[in-house]
């Protein structure tokens, strides 16, 4: 299978994972993503939406361990699936959402896995 392209501009594909979790859980999260050697993620706080407990608030009230908080990261296939089964046993037990897609990056050395 061939790589996609826009005009000559070569691009890559990988996959995508979004992580909308309470923001006193973020550690537990940025452990596991550490732990899968993904080549790095973003991380929004302050996320707003609504859920099945209702709408939460994206503002922080009184520190930054309120309110929910979205983490995105791009990766191998392997790599975000890994992460994917250890996100599902944190949430037996833990509130939160994940999201999979598939998607196109241009610089793909840029979502390398981590070598530890």
């Amino acid at each position: 299978m061939t790589n996609p392209t826009i005009g000559d501009l070569p691009l890559h594909r990988l996959r995508k994972i979004e992580i909308v979790i309470h923001a006193q859980d973020h550690q537990l999260v940025e452990d596991l993503l550490e732990a899968s050697g993904i080549g790095g993620w973003t991380m929004i706080r302050d996320v707003a939406g609504m859920g099945h407990s209702g709408f939460h608030q994206g503002k922080t009230i009184f520190n930054d361990q309120t309110g929910l908080v979205m983490f995105v990261g791009v990766g191998q296939p392997k790599v975000i699936a890994d992460l994917a089964r250890g996100l599902a046993r944190l949430f037996e037990t833990r509130a939160g959402v994940t999201f999979l897609s598939d998607v196109e990056v241009m610089r793909s050395d840029y979502f390398a896995r981590i070598e530890a």
